[in-house]
């Protein structure tokens, strides 16, 4: 999520908070009789009316809090990632990662119309593989022992020790090409 998407919903969902704390406030009369703070009365409603407002009220303002809490803490995408280190730093896009990965699959002789997504987040560079894997014996296997040879790869080309973590997934969106059969 965008950090500008985030913060618009943030302040969206704090706009949308008055309106049920107001009929908490106004339909129940326990809370003005211990806080002795008085409101613009609603008029004479009915008993069952004013308890369907505190129930639905009371649930709007449960969602849009637990709405907030998630939204602040929901994880920012990063067009870009700034790695610190001591001698300076390094600002990785995911379109580089995307680059590097490409050119260091293009050599993998049992991997076939490789594609490569990356997500960046503060702590996590996600990058996601998919492509036609080759028939054979152990490929999966070896495939594997290549991405994790270049998850380290990709760890020691930009210096990272511990954060942000690289995690790469491999999707086979393509069974091997069967001949077509056709009916004569």
């Amino acid at each position: 999520m965008k950090r500008s998407k985030k913060w618009l919903l943030i302040v969206g969902s704090i706009l949308l908070l008055p309106p049920p704390i107001y009929l908490l406030w106004a339909t129940s009369p326990v809370w003005q009789k211990y806080l002795q703070l008085s409101l613009p009365h609603l008029g004479k409603l009915d008993p069952i009316f004013a308890w369907y407002l505190i129930g639905i009220s009371a649930l709007v303002l449960v969602i849009l809090i637990i709405g907030i809490i998630v939204l602040l803490f929901w994880p920012t995408q990063r067009n870009f990632n700034l790695i610190h280190k001591r001698s300076g730093q390094v600002k990785v896009t995911s379109k580089a990662i995307n680059g590097y990965v490409l050119n260091s699959l293009a050599d993998v002789p049992y991997l076939s119309n490789a594609k490569v997504e990356s997500r960046l987040t503060k702590r996590h560079v996600k990058i996601k593989v998919s492509g036609d894997l080759g028939a054979g014996e152990d490929i999966a296997n070896l495939l594997n022992n290549y991405l994790e040879q270049l998850k380290g790869n990709l760890k020691q080309l930009l210096g990272i020790e511990q954060k942000p973590k690289i995690k790469i997934n491999f999707t086979n969106y393509h069974n091997s090409e069967k001949p077509e059969k056709r009916v004569q």
